[in-house]
């Protein structure tokens, strides 16, 4: 077995250079282009609705009323959320704990790479029924689910090197989940009421341990909105659940996070020579690996298991509908009737798709991945 060089680590956090203002993080990162601030809308619509009835599981972001921040999955069937109205919804939570404030979510389609991101605040409790009012939807690209090949076969993990120290790193089994772990969902907060809940994915292990209290998460590009990085300018404290393909568990991990653009920590996570832009420091102060309800009824390695619905919605088709929903509403954007009438172009659909699957793997390949 590996042993972590823990006084080296500790050098790196102590001295890596940290990014603290927005101007820092869009030097690096740039600004999102018009159209993607514009797939956003305030309600859900048809296609949001679909998503939400197929969808068996969720990854879902929130405090509870002492402030504690918490990852999770939600769900287990499709269908599981109840979609009161275009703004309102519930599910149930069998967790400990009680959501308060803001909240933000991920719905999960198997085998499909986007997702569609929630974003609102708890407006009801009752026993374990969480109710939420909704902010904010859009579809996030595939580029986490494609990196971290969540809906293929699970790779080998890596050698798994000794956690040294007294940290919640070196707790049961975390560092072996981690190791084997290309996958997680990451909560943030702002400082004004707002959350997000975003995917993070690579090859083969998406957290990297430095030492028993800290992670490193590669931060490689992406569409620039930089909901995470923004977030935590204001607020550093974060939660995330990290997922393996084929198992059950979930590693639940609490901390507070920095922004870095050290040259020598992003060399270790290059990908054929390319480092990641900028990388998040964790300092964590809970660490621990849990069974999960919801992944075992929610079956989403199970070949074939969710194809008794039909074909699973085409979530870049329903982008490109919140796309001419935002531009109606919007100066400067394209114009909405253009949109429409693009998309209503019989094979349209089919097109959009494979020129999106080019761009993700022409995306990836420049950022180092291979067999994309």
């Amino acid at each position: 077995m590996q042993r972590a060089d823990q006084s080296g680590n500790q050098s790196v956090r102590g001295t890596s250079h940290r990014l603290t203002t927005v101007e820092e993080v869009e030097t690096t990162v740039g600004r999102p282009l018009p159209m993607i601030m514009l797939k956003q809308i305030s309600a859900l619509d048809e296609g949001c609705r679909t998503v939400l009835a197929r969808s068996p599981i969720a990854a879902f972001g929130y405090r509870d009323a002492d402030g504690t921040r918490r990852t999770t999955f939600i769900g287990g069937t499709p269908g599981f959320v109840r979609v009161h109205s275009p703004t309102r919804i519930s599910f149930t939570l069998t967790e400990s704990g009680d959501p308060h404030g803001p909240v933000s979510l991920f719905f999960l389609l198997p085998g499909v790479g986007e997702l569609l991101r929630v974003n609102g605040s708890v407006s009801a409790r009752k026993g374990a029924v969480t109710t939420v009012d909704i902010k904010e939807a859009y579809v996030h690209c595939a580029q986490a689910v494609i990196r971290s090949r969540l809906w293929q076969p699970p790779a080998p993990a890596e050698p798994t090197a000794e956690v040294t120290g007294d940290g919640p790193l070196a707790g049961p089994g975390v560092a072996q989940f981690l190791a084997a772990s290309p996958f997680l969902a990451l909560s943030t907060w702002d400082s004004s009421g707002g959350s997000d809940t975003s995917p993070r994915g690579d090859r083969q292990t998406v957290a990297r341990i430095l030492d028993s209290r800290t992670l490193v998460i590669p931060d490689r590009k992406g569409n620039r909105r930089a909901d995470t990085l923004h977030n935590l300018l204001q607020d550093d404290r974060l939660a995330l659940a990290a997922l393996v393909p084929g198992r059950t568990g979930v590693l639940h991990v609490r901390g507070r996070a920095a922004i870095t653009d050290d040259p020598a920590l992003l060399e270790t996570m290059a990908l054929r020579g390319k480092p990641p832009h900028l990388a998040l420091l964790i300092d964590v102060e809970h660490a621990e690996v849990t069974g999960s309800d919801p992944l075992v009824r929610s079956r989403l390695w199970i070949p074939g298991a969710h194809l008794d619905g039909g074909p699973m919605p085409d979530l870049m088709e329903m982008a490109g509908a919140h796309l001419a929903a935002g531009s109606a509403e919007a100066q400067g954007g394209p114009p909405a009737f253009l949109l429409r009438a693009v998309g209503a172009i019989p094979g349209m659909t089919r097109l959009l798709r494979l020129a999106a699957n080019r761009a993700y793997s022409s995306g990836l390949r420049k950022e180092g991945y291979e067999d994309t």
